[in-house]
């Protein structure tokens, strides 16, 4: 910091004034929103060309916020011509200095000071900045002989594509993200901006060529590209990652989330994935609903699937209707939460933004009736079932190989590898380079569900027996088929109702 306030022609001495400040804080943000080392606002941080938006905060950039803070203070020597106005123009601001000259008729700081003319702050901040100046000349004689001071930082700049995650940089340089990220403060969410311009990232001298090397033409010609995606009730961060083809670890920080989860209306920074799934449920659901039907004028019929334990008023209050007549219309107990698995039937309101939730299609609903064995069969398959587990195994490039020869190799596919190392369709890969591949084990079932097998006929046709507390809906996902398909191949029409001991032919 010290050269480089000198190569602007200013005191050393004012480095000093980061002591005040924000104790060399990089991260330190004031009540008035100042910022970084030298705290800067962000009007003053505008005027020297410092850029802070979404990806980027040059204000926590010990080294561009020390450029833009020499430069200041030589422009506000030009314009007072004493070192302790320049340091009460810099806390106070020019205009209050400017005016207090003028109120007072003299430039002498002690002078102003002592007519009350500038703000008590400024003319307290002043001496305070010049005893920092004084203790840090010989911090031994004044009681603080065990500080030791940092040696400069040593790195080199490379220059890497935009949106490129510090976890892969840190991998390929072959050093800590922690070194990269200590030496990159700038960079508010672990990427490089996304602006498809490049960004000079500063990497441990060591590393510099090492880094230059593994990014070849091609990465380099391949910016990383984010889009926004709206969070909707419903929506967890596991769905949306899942949606995405990301990890929740990478969502949580991109966006800064720590160990919370995402809310409704929340804008969310993802990667762009070349086709990215829905979040609804894609596969057939069962609404319980009362015996009564109803008609409600002027209101559109939505189904929402809970994915969580949610209280009934929580529901009912973001979907604009009354307690009451959600629970009426889903034969519920108003006083008792909403449990996981259930899918509720809500009128809504024209005015209802229908973009704003988790909906599924009328064609993804069968009704049961809400308090009958089926009814309960059906939540509880929802609420037991369980989603297959995913285990990664490494695989090391070897001559020769490409995704192709891998993913068949472990049985998977090419969009799974893709997806799951963050290769585009351009990405090559490179012998030695550990490729993540994803297994999934769908759990077995359990109890008397594991006994149960099904039972061929004489012309070879795959059949059922009904058990107590069988639905249709249950037993096509048994068995991986469509509910109509069943329905069609064993002549049952909507209204038919499964009996303990029919036969069912699996189609």
């Amino acid at each position: 910091m010290g050269p480089i306030l000198e190569r602007h022609g200013v005191p050393r001495e004012l480095l000093y004034v980061c002591m005040i400040e924000s104790g060399f804080n990089p991260d330190a943000v004031s009540r008035a929103a100042a910022v970084g080392q030298w705290q800067f606002v962000r009007s003053t941080a505008g005027e020297y060309a410092l850029r802070f938006d979404d990806w980027v905060d040059e204000r926590r950039d010990p080294i561009r916020a020390t450029e833009a803070a020499a430069t200041h203070f030589a422009d506000l020597y030009a314009r007072f011509g004493s070192w302790p106005l320049v340091l009460a123009a810099y806390n106070a601001g020019v205009g209050s200095v400017a005016r207090a000259i003028e109120r007072a008729n003299t430039n002498d700081f002690w002078r102003l000071a002592a007519a009350g003319a500038l703000p008590g702050d400024a003319a307290r901040y002043v001496p305070k900045a010049m005893a920092a100046m004084v203790i840090g000349h010989d911090p031994a004689r004044f009681g603080f002989a065990e500080v030791v001071i940092e040696p400069p930082w040593s790195f080199a700049e490379v220059e890497v594509p935009g949106g490129r995650d510090l976890h892969d940089l840190a991998r390929l340089a072959g050093v800590e993200v922690a070194a990269l990220v200590e030496l990159n403060p700038a960079l508010r969410r672990g990427f490089t901006p996304p602006d498809g311009v490049g960004w000079p990232l500063r990497v441990p001298t060591e590393a510099a060529s090492k880094l230059t090397a593994a990014l070849d033409d091609a990465a380099r010609a391949k910016p990383g590209v984010f889009v926004e995606h709206r969070v909707r009730f419903g929506e967890r961060l596991r769905d949306i990652a899942r949606a995405y083809g990301v990890s929740r670890r990478t969502l949580r920080r991109l966006n800064g989330l720590g160990q919370s989860e995402a809310v409704p209306g929340q804008v969310l920074v993802v990667p762009k994935a070349e086709k990215a799934r829905s979040t609804a449920p894609s596969e057939l659901l069962v609404v319980t609903a009362p015996e009564l039907r109803f008609a409600v004028p002027g209101r559109e019929r939505v189904y929402f699937p809970v994915r969580e334990r949610m209280a009934l008023d929580e529901v009912a209050a973001f979907f604009q209707v009354a307690p009451g007549h959600l629970a009426m219309w889903n034969g519920l107990d108003p006083m008792a939460p909403v449990q996981r698995g259930m899918v509720l039937q809500i009128y809504v309101p024209p005015q209802f933004d229908r973009a704003s939730a988790v909906l599924v299609e009328p064609a993804m609903v069968t009704e049961v009736e809400a308090g009958s064995e089926a009814a309960a069969n059906a939540l509880a398959h929802a609420q037991a079932e369980r989603a297959p587990t995913v285990q990664r195994v490494l695989h090391e490039v070897k001559r020769g190989e490409n995704l192709w020869t891998i993913a068949r190799k472990h049985g998977v596919t090419v969009a799974a590898l893709r997806a799951e190392n963050g290769l585009g369709p351009k990405d090559g890969l490179s012998v030695g380079q550990s490729l993540k591949v994803p297994r999934r084990q769908t759990p077995r079932p359990r109890g008397k569900a594991a006994k149960r097998r099904p039972k061929a006929d004489a012309r070879g046709r795959t059949q059922y027996t009904v058990r107590s507390g069988d639905s249709l809906w249950s037993i096509a996902r048994r068995y991986g088929v469509e509910v109509g398909a069943l329905r069609k191949r064993n002549g049952l029409d909507r209204k038919a109702a499964l009996r303990p001991g029919q036969r069912l032919v699996i189609p």
